[in-house]
């Protein structure tokens, strides 16, 4: 029998936690994105000032790491048993999410310099360089190869991600350890994302073609603003379940390479007053990090 993860399995236990703790996530994501409208209020306000905008900005990466740190720490804790929003220390839980972001977001940059520049100064060998329109095996040139960019980088932030709830609950997870837990996950982890985002999609869509005939007609109206408030809510909650749904595939993960005799519950067979992936964990790997001892093939 195959240890894959289901897709559909995660999407709806990320569907089922997240509205479990619904109100106490509203919370978290309304005071976490507090400061951007905040700092985009300050910033209107004060004209574009220097300083206001570097204070805005600074304050806003403060709420973007509140909110990664505790929604990973409370959807991590509520697979383990009752779930707690803050955790114990939070500063360095807060610092591990900061760097671990760091790093994420350094990977997939120099993987769009490594590969993109290459690719798009191929691309610029089949422009025409006297003002012809573009030949027919450029188009598709092109199209595969904005494709394929695009799904390298998310695929590598989809294995990589599974880093942040880590951190979250203190388990400092690397980027080999990461890329070793989700190997033959990839598209796995991406299917279960779209599940979410594919109907809110579709929503946003037929939104956006009832405000096209509602104007066309000359009669928008304040009949809008349900639609628009139902549609921000629904989009709200999406982010919501992908944060959690994360944190699911952390813990699915860090179950399977632990083997089979995991155990279940709350403690998952834990010795007592020890963490997951620490050195009082018996599953730990002897090499770097706890997950060192992975195998290198399934």
């Amino acid at each position: 029998m195959s240890d894959k993860i289901s897709p559909v399995a995660v999407a709806k236990q990320a569907v089922v936690l997240s509205w479990r703790r619904k109100w106490t996530f509203w919370g978290l994501l309304l005071v976490g994105m507090a400061p951007l409208a905040v700092g985009m209020v300050s910033t209107a306000v004060s004209r574009g000032a220097g300083l206001v905008f570097f204070l805005t900005f600074c304050v806003h990466i403060l709420g973007m790491l509140f909110l990664l740190t505790t929604t990973n720490h409370l959807a991590v804790t509520m697979q383990r048993g009752p779930g707690t929003v803050l955790p114990r220390p939070f500063w360095p839980a807060m610092g591990r999410v900061f760097v671990r972001g760091l790093i994420i977001l350094g990977l997939v940059f120099a993987v769009m310099i490594v590969f993109m520049l290459p690719a798009w100064g191929l691309l610029y060998m089949f422009f025409p360089q006297d003002g012809a329109g573009l030949s027919p095996t450029a188009i598709p040139l092109i199209i595969f190869v904005c494709v394929a960019a695009y799904a390298l980088v998310v695929a590598l932030m989809l294995r990589l991600g599974i880093m942040i709830p880590a951190a979250a609950v203190g388990v400092v997870v690397r980027v080999r350890e990461a890329l070793a837990m989700t190997r033959g996950h990839a598209w796995r982890m991406f299917w279960s994302m779209m599940l979410v985002a594919l109907p809110v999609l579709v929503l946003g869509g037929a939104f956006q073609a009832f405000i096209a005939l509602s104007f066309s007609d000359g009669r928008p109206g304040a009949a809008l603003a349900v639609p628009v408030l139902l549609l921000f809510v629904l989009d709200m909650f999406a982010w919501i379940v992908m944060l959690v749904m994360n944190a699911i595939w952390y813990e699915r993960l860090r179950l399977r390479a632990a083997g089979p005799d995991t155990g279940s519950g709350p403690a998952f067979g834990f010795a007592p007053g020890s963490a997951p992936g620490t050195a009082a964990d018996p599953r730990a790997g002897s090499g770097v990090g706890p997950y060192a001892d992975l195998p290198e093939a399934e």
